[in-house]
């Protein structure tokens, strides 16, 4: 290429370079904010429709299905999260779906009795998720389900789950369950008249990181476990786990909701 060529070709250069980058710079925001879709799966419809009512406000397209619809689903698209709120027994198949989608590299958000005795009928839902529950008679940590003003508080206070967007409305003064400990003020919020899990046993040692405690008052008893919402690795992806969510009033606690929009969000 001659010097008069090459200096046409950086003049025309010059005069198109601006105008691409104008339609990169146009579009980039667009792309970097596009939110993926996200699958919520349930025997309990009322409790997603409301948590997919929020999902959708966010601009993530949301896909609220039974287990059999779900598992049709899951083979059209790989999903950006999946919710997981099975009360009852879960199907084999989507068992599998569900393990195999976290193994290649999805994000599991598993929540309240997703993880509850009626998983013991599961044989390797449990196992998946390093969690034991005892039976209800077992002499020293039996499975209990417990019921009242469930208080939640903040474990991680530097993580982006439990801390991005999120200004804690309540002070709670929380005991750990792993002793030895003492009492301390920690951020947090209340969800009134629900269920909180007694007794799921960790089978994985510190493979989990533990973002969230929970602590009930029952007959003047007060109940404290650090079970209340962790995260850990599952081969290529990431299996998250929120005791919370019983009722549908539950997904209309602001806090609660975005710390579930963190865990959607949150980079690894």
């Amino acid at each position: 290429m001659d010097s008069i060529a090459v200096s046409m070709w950086m003049l025309s250069v010059r005069k198109v370079l601006p105008v691409v980058v104008l339609v990169v710079g146009l579009l980039w925001p667009a792309v970097s904010l596009a939110a993926g879709p996200v699958y919520l799966v349930h025997d309990e419809a009322e409790p997603m429709e409301v948590l997919a009512g929020a999902l959708r406000a966010v601009g993530h397209p949301t896909f609220v299905d039974e287990q059999a619809a779900f598992a049709d689903r899951l083979r059209e698209t790989t999903p950006e999260a999946v919710f997981m709120y099975v009360h009852g027994d879960v199907e084999p198949g989507v068992e599998i779906d569900l393990i195999n989608y976290a193994a290649k590299g999805g994000r599991l958000i598993i929540l309240h009795h997703g993880i509850a005795s009626a998983k013991v009928r599961s044989r390797r839902w449990l196992p998946f998720a390093g969690i034991a529950i005892l039976p209800r008679d077992h002499p020293t940590h039996p499975w209990r389900v417990l019921r009242g003003n469930v208080r939640v508080v903040n474990l991680q206070p530097g993580h982006y789950v439990t801390t991005h967007n999120i200004d804690y409305p309540e002070t709670i003064l929380y005991r750990p369950s792993d002793e030895p400990s003492t009492a301390q003020s920690l951020d947090g919020f209340t969800l009134a008249d629900t269920e909180m899990f007694l007794n799921q046993h960790l089978t994985d040692g510190r493979r989990k990181t533990v973002l969230l405690g929970a602590q009930v008052e029952v007959d003047g008893e007060t109940f404290a476990q650090d079970r209340a919402g962790w995260l850990m690795p599952a081969w290529q992806g990431h299996v998250f786990y929120f005791q919370q969510g019983h009722r549908a009033a539950d997904y209309q606690n602001s806090t609660f909701v975005q710390i579930l929009l963190n865990a959607v969000s949150w980079k690894p």
